[in-house]
């Protein structure tokens, strides 16, 4: 309570003979005291939200977390991929030496010397920890240093490994999921909080017996909301079988991703174009489809419908059709929608 509202309970049980008036000494004295009460007062709150997790954040929550489930923040890890470095046969490259993607640099994590052809492909991992180190294909083209007798370099696939430290609300959420479906003796949910815990995953799905007694198939999307790549369903399994029964047989695998297409007719408001609102759809739907992974085994007809609707300068719309159909579109239980081709008619 404010000291007033404390001051002014503390003169109403004063008995009215007394002279409660500003400057009295019963006035004085209980202000004192209200002013220490006060004080008292925030430091019992402050001790009580020590032990509610919903007003805990940063390290406090991870130690609160910790000391009552030993469940440990995800950190960030490191984007790695392959780059192809062309040059004079049979050049080196050295553990360390760096390439870059504009600003960001990668590092090799391996000595390989080009081949006959004056060809190599090179591991190497980004300096940065993190969804930072996430580029597209070609976009590693440089060198920060120059490297004698190495000519170019490229990454030829999508880099889209570096994952973020797990935020607190995602860790709040762990916390609460072992609190109401606690795993036991490799039940259905400790298969669940074993993948969850492994930095890089997002969602997961269990199969109990999926084929039979003692097996358990694993599904796993990553923390950016993409079926998880080998890499990461490696490092899921390796965990899961230091931790599993005895006995037991385990699938680790991404689920299959099925193309959402979107199209429609669409009335728009003066000054807004197609390129816009097609944009604006897809960054709605694309939103939308995340929520569902795991969740939900539909895509609704009339939710993409209600999307179009509040997209940037979309005033009305007819003719929609999602993957040539005028209903909902089913998903199997290990596959997950993502967004495909969104266009106007």
């Amino acid at each position: 309570m404010a000291v007033e509202t404390i001051h002014n309970e503390m003169l109403t049980n004063i008995d009215n003979k007394y002279d409660k008036s500003n400057g009295s000494f019963a006035y004085d004295i209980t202000k004192s005291v209200a002013v220490v009460v006060n004080k008292q007062e925030e430091k019992i709150d402050s001790v009580l939200n020590k032990v509610d997790v919903e007003k805990l954040n940063g390290e406090e929550l991870e130690k609160f977390i910790f000391q009552r489930t030993g469940i440990e923040r995800k950190q960030a890890t490191f984007a790695t991929t392959t780059v192809t470095v062309t040059g004079v046969p049979f050049a080196r490259i050295n553990t360390g030496d760096l390439f870059a993607a504009n600003n960001l640099f990668y590092q090799a994590t391996q000595t390989v010397d080009l081949d006959a052809s004056g060809k190599a492909n090179v591991e190497v991992q980004c300096q940065v920890a993190g969804t930072v180190g996430n580029v597209p294909s070609g976009a590693i083209n440089s060198f920060p240093i120059t490297l004698s007798n190495i000519h170019t370099v490229t990454n030829p696939s999508t880099v889209s490994n570096g994952y973020d430290k797990e935020i607190d609300a995602d860790l709040r959420n762990r916390y609460y999921e072992k609190l109401r479906y606690p795993g036991k003796s490799g039940n259905k949910h400790h298969y669940r909080e074993w993948a969850l815990s492994v930095p890089g995953v997002g969602k997961v799905k269990v199969f109990p017996l999926w084929n039979g007694p003692l097996t358990v198939k694993v599904s796993v999307v990553d923390a950016n909301n993409n079926p998880a790549p080998q890499e990461l369903l490696n490092d899921v399994f390796a965990f899961i079988e230091e931790e599993r029964p005895f006995g037991a047989i385990v699938i680790v695998e991404a689920p299959v991703q099925i193309s959402v297409n979107i199209t429609a007719t669409l009335t728009l408001a003066n000054g807004y174009g197609v390129t816009n609102a097609l944009e604006s759809i897809s960054q709605k739907v694309d939103s939308y489809l995340k929520s569902l992974i795991f969740e939900s085994d539909y895509v609704s007809y009339s939710q993409i419908g209600k999307l179009i609707l509040e997209a940037e300068g979309v005033v009305d719309y007819s003719n929609l059709l999602i993957n040539d159909s005028e209903t909902h579109l089913t998903i199997g239980e290990n596959e997950i929608a993502v967004l495909g081709e969104v266009s106007a008619s």
